[in-house]
């Protein structure tokens, strides 16, 4: 009997249930819906919401349209609000559903965070075709599927969560991330970023990251066809992604491809870079273990270029191990290898060849004289220049050297900043060099340095009808740095257009000369009080032109002078020199140099000639009277 009582009660509660439940679906079909539906949620939400229409489709899911809710502060307008209620209603105290779904609505970040959402139990939140503005950012046309999403503090803004997000744009920080897509994994420590892909830039962007206790690792992130001018440095992306709680501390592995990057006065065409293990917050000397390694269709320099540049590099323990390096520049190419710390510089080899630098040469005294700046200390263990050419035609006086070849071995080329040939070897030769008209060929000078004492070993440079032959020493170890030269000349044409321009008359003719010199280095005034040795200077097939200064007189005569002899002893020089009815002396203290005077004077004929060299002044006399001319001329 007991038992029949409660099989018909069961049937009972499950007819008025199904009649209520029917009842309810017509009900929300009507056109009352709304309304009935805003006095249930008036009685068990805490919360005034308005809803002007509502469906119901068996068994769970309840659709709202212009759905508008008041939390406290906030007013927010929701186009359409579906939710699929949980087979069981309640669950931890909290009215539990399976997914709710927002779509079409302009919701402020604040919105996500709403008591009204944390109250809930919720297994999915999902957002379609939301736009969303932000104190710092701002995105639009937003697919987002959170599961199981969870606050876990009344401050917290987007819920943790399994996140997949799609969004046609998000503005950061005055730029645009276009066609966004991420899949991640959002915790309160150690979140993860599966995969997320964007526009920035007309560059595309993909890859994965991973979040550690001092920010976000890039794990494998790809950017292709990247344009990043001047204006706008990479350091603000990174500032973006901080707006973002995205803080980017470490790169595991970034590849760069296809991409035109300025930075400061360089300009990267055409790069393909990957860069690995990198913390982006410190310096290069901090790095423990990270990698660059790159080629590019060209790198600019202000006005120099290298072509299919190509270069691998490892950065650790304040050094960058420079792999190696290979570039086109001047028509040649450029290699090297070696070891690069904070202004320092230790190259295994350094390889030049067939580069011609055929203008705007002062360019290279520039690049060296930044280089010796920049650097404290330059080392190359193997130097090889090779078939290179160098032309200066900007400037008098113009020059030229071709067929450069050079061997140089364990040079130390910087030391505390000031360039010389500290150590090493090193042997230059050329095919041909010219200064103005003075020719050589087959040129050859040769270095040796040890514990900072330079000799020159050999140097010889062939002329037309002559020679140059040089050696001497420069002991710079020892504490007055005293130096010695010798010069042997032989076939020297002077009538080079540098020595013509501090004469005051023109010679053409050979030269030849012994000179011995010998003093100490450092500032003017030392070298000036040192200076001591001797030149013996004689001309051969000589001749001698000179324009009075008021052009009216012409003096020529075959050169006079046999030897000039210079005598130097501590600076003051001796100048001695004479001929037929011709002299040459003057005096010079190096020291004083702007008393020196040097005078020459010459008779030849009727006329006599007197030089000052320094002041470059011609005075030419008549010395007979017109009766001797007459005398000198008659025929009887």
């Amino acid at each position: 009997m007991l038992k029949k009582v409660f099989v018909i009660t069961s049937v009972i509660i499950v007819c008025v249930s199904s009649l209520l439940i029917v009842s309810l679906f017509f009900l929300l079909q009507s056109p009352y819906s709304g309304k009935i539906v805003n006095v249930i949620l008036d009685q068990f939400l805490p919360y005034t919401i308005k809803v002007q229409q509502a469906a119901y489709s068996p068994p769970y899911q309840l659709t709202l349209t212009d759905v508008d809710i008041t939390d406290g502060s906030q007013d927010f307008h929701i186009p359409k609000l579906s939710l699929w209620v949980s087979s069981s209603l309640w669950k931890d105290n909290k009215l539990s559903f399976d997914s709710i779904l927002i779509e079409e609505a302009n919701l402020k970040l604040s919105t996500l965070s709403s008591p009204l959402l944390q109250s809930l139990q919720i297994q999915q939140l999902a957002l379609q075709h939301v736009d969303i503005q932000a104190p710092n950012w701002s995105a639009r046309d937003i697919n987002l599927q959170i599961q199981k999403p969870v606050w876990l503090s009344p401050k917290q803004t987007v819920p943790y969560g399994k996140v997949q997000l799609s969004a046609q744009q998000l503005y950061v920080d005055g730029e645009a991330l276009d066609k966004l897509l991420i899949d991640a994994q959002y915790q309160p420590q150690d979140s993860t970023i599966y995969g997320a892909s964007f526009k920035w830039r007309d560059a595309d962007v993909s890859g994965q990251a991973e979040q550690y206790p001092q920010g976000w690792s890039l794990i494998n992130v790809t950017v292709n066809k990247l344009k990043l001018s001047k204006a706008l440095p990479a350091e603000k992306l990174f500032n973006g992604f901080k707006d973002l709680a995205l803080p980017v501390y470490h790169v595991n592995s970034l590849d760069i491809l296809n991409s035109d990057i300025s930075y400061g006065n360089w300009n990267l065409n055409q790069i393909d870079a990957s860069l690995e293990n990198f913390f982006i917050n410190q310096a290069l000397k901090q790095q423990e273990q990270a990698s660059l390694s790159f080629n590019a269709e060209s790198i600019d320099y202000e006005q120099l270029r290298l072509v299919s540049p190509t270069a691998r590099l490892n950065i650790s323990n304040s050094a960058i191990s420079l792999d190696e390096f290979d570039a086109d520049f001047k028509q040649g190419r450029i290699q090297m290898s070696g070891s690069l710390t904070q202004k320092q510089a230790d190259l295994n080899w350094l390889k030049i060849s067939g580069i011609k630098w055929l203008e705007d040469t002062d360019q290279l005294v520039v690049i060296l004289d930044k280089a010796s700046n920049f650097l404290d200390t330059l080392a190359i263990k193997t130097l090889e220049i090779k078939n290179t050419q160098l032309i200066q035609v900007e400037q008098r006086p113009y020059w030229q050297i071709s067929g450069i070849n050079v061997e140089g071995k364990d040079l130390q080329l910087i030391q505390n900043g000031k360039p010389s040939l500290y150590s090493g070897s090193i042997e230059a030769t050329a095919n041909n060099a010219s200064l103005d008209n003075l020719l050589t060929t087959q040129a050859i000078v040769k270095l040796t340095a040890q514990n900072e004492n330079i000799s020159i070993e050999r140097a010889f440079l062939p002329l037309a009808r002559g020679y140059i032959e040089a050696n001497g020493q420069w002991q710079r170890q020892e504490l007055s740095a005293p130096w010695q030269l010798s010069l042997n000349v032989d076939g020297f044409p002077v009538d080079l257009p540098l020595l013509q321009e501090k004469l005051p008359f023109q010679v053409i003719g050979m030269a030849e000369a012994d000179i011995n010199l010998e003093g100490l280095s450092g500032d003017y005034p030392i070298f000036a009080h040192s200076l001591t040795g001797s030149a013996n200077l004689h001309l051969n097939q000589a001749a001698l032109r000179v324009q009075s200064d008021d052009k009216t007189t012409i003096y020529q005569r075959e050169w006079p002078l046999n030897t000039i002899k210079i005598a130097i002893d501590r600076g003051r020089m001796q100048i001695t020199g004479k001929g037929e009815k011709a002299q040459l002396a003057g005096n010079i203290d190096l020291a004083k140099y702007q008393f020196g005077t040097l005078i020459f004077t010459s008779e030849v004929e009727c006329k006599r000639l007197w030089s000052d060299i320094f002041s470059q002044t011609n005075i030419v006399q008549e010395v007979c009277s017109p009766e001797s001319n007459r005398q000198a001329v008659s025929p009887e």
